[in-house]
């Protein structure tokens, strides 16, 4: 089968969020597989001390500390200006690599992602089955294909929103991005947040969103100027991930 460049690594590349390396995945027979998740909730109530007045270095350092704590968040990404289409998605995930989520590409259709018990499947629909891989049959519409043998694999974001949190105002070798400073507050999804830019090592602005109040966690970054955004919630929420049912699954 003929593929094309997986979408999750061209938003990756696209992204340069908390100057990330590629997100290899770390890749369960039961009931069929949950729907995609709906979009992160807002941020919990306010329960510690504001980090508004604290050095930039603190709140990114604290900001670390909460996301290396997560087991789980809910992750919407957007790439309006994505080369093939705009690019929407939503995925929750946790840190031991369960995952579901869908994506849309504007005019091109969408699919679901699954990963669990270190498989991972893709659900294209007719639209999308045509523009991922143009020569599968038309009867892997709607079914779930195994990611293997040249299905493309987008499992990358499976593993970007908790990388993320747990590397804010990092570059890819670990150092402080540059120019790293805070730059006010905002409301994200009715909660507080400091904002803190930076930038990364190719000479890209991002822009953090962390909580202000409660646990610093990262709601939301920024890349490029909205060239890439991303929002991040439902912290903790544990991942159903369960493998698709056999015959919810298209084998070639």
């Amino acid at each position: 089968m003929r593929t094309r460049r997986p979408l999750a690594a061209t938003a990756l590349s696209a992204l340069a969020l908390c100057a990330l390396t590629a997100c290899g995945p770390d890749h369960e027979k039961g009931a069929a597989a949950p729907s995609a998740p709906a979009a992160p909730s807002a941020a919990p109530a306010p329960t510690g001390t504001p980090l508004a007045d604290l050095p930039v270095a603190e709140v990114v350092a604290g900001s670390r500390a909460a996301g290396a704590a997560l087991t789980g968040l809910t992750l919407t990404v957007s790439v309006p200006g994505h080369r093939d289409g705009p690019f929407n998605g939503t995925f929750a995930e946790d840190g031991a690599g369960a995952c579901t989520g869908r994506f849309t590409v504007r005019d091109k259709g969408s699919a679901e992602l699954l990963r669990s018990g270190g498989r991972a499947w893709i659900r294209p629909d007719k639209d999308y089955l045509a523009v991922a891989l143009p020569d599968a049959p038309a009867a892997a519409a709607g079914k779930w294909l195994p990611v293997e043998g040249g299905v493309p694999d987008y499992t990358s974001f499976c593993d970007l929103g908790v990388r993320m949190a747990r590397q804010v105002g990092l570059d890819t070798d670990g150092s402080p991005g540059r120019d790293l400073a805070k730059a006010g507050t905002e409301q994200i999804n009715g909660a507080a947040a400091v904002v803190v830019t930076m930038t990364d090592r190719d000479g890209t602005p991002v822009r953090y969103a962390v909580a202000a109040q409660g646990e610093p966690r990262l709601l939301a970054a920024e890349s490029g100027s909205g060239a890439t955004t991303v929002r991040l919630g439902d912290f903790d929420r544990p991942v159903q991930a369960a493998p698709p049912a056999e015959d919810q699954v298209f084998r070639r």
